[in-house]
């Protein structure tokens, strides 16, 4: 990865792995008052795109070891790790070894697609 990438090129990298096989990480939803977080496990040697983020909120490596990079900053993450995204962010993700990412929104909501379509930036991929 380059110091910073651009979302172009995040973008260009989604539409070239959009046909490659793919692995569906393990999602878990965890609700408590006026939060949710969204934990994903990424096996080793996957490349995640991410969604594009519309809210400000904090996120936790809470194991493993990747490389991130998105039009902010390109950052070597080992856990435990917190981070935070602003709106408008998109990443990249290499995982050099399984990794657990977990998301935090406080939000009232707890219907999945409802969630989703308040966070993240609806995109045709």
């Amino acid at each position: 990865m380059s110091n910073v990438a651009t979302q172009d090129s995040i973008y260009k990298l989604q539409d070239i792995i959009k046909d490659m096989p793919q692995v569906t990480g393990e999602t878990r939803h965890h609700f408590s008052d006026g939060m949710y977080a969204r934990e994903l496990f990424i096996p080793a040697g996957t490349v995640v795109v991410g969604a594009l983020h519309k809210s400000q909120h904090l996120y936790m490596v809470v194991k493993g070891k990747c490389k991130v990079s998105s039009q902010y900053e390109t950052v070597e993450i080992e856990a435990p790790y917190i981070g935070e995204t602003i709106p408008g962010t998109k990443r990249v993700i290499y995982a050099e070894t399984d990794c657990v990412w977990v998301n935090f929104h406080p939000t009232e909501l707890t219907n999945i697609e409802e969630i989703e379509a308040a966070l993240i930036q609806s995109e045709d991929i």
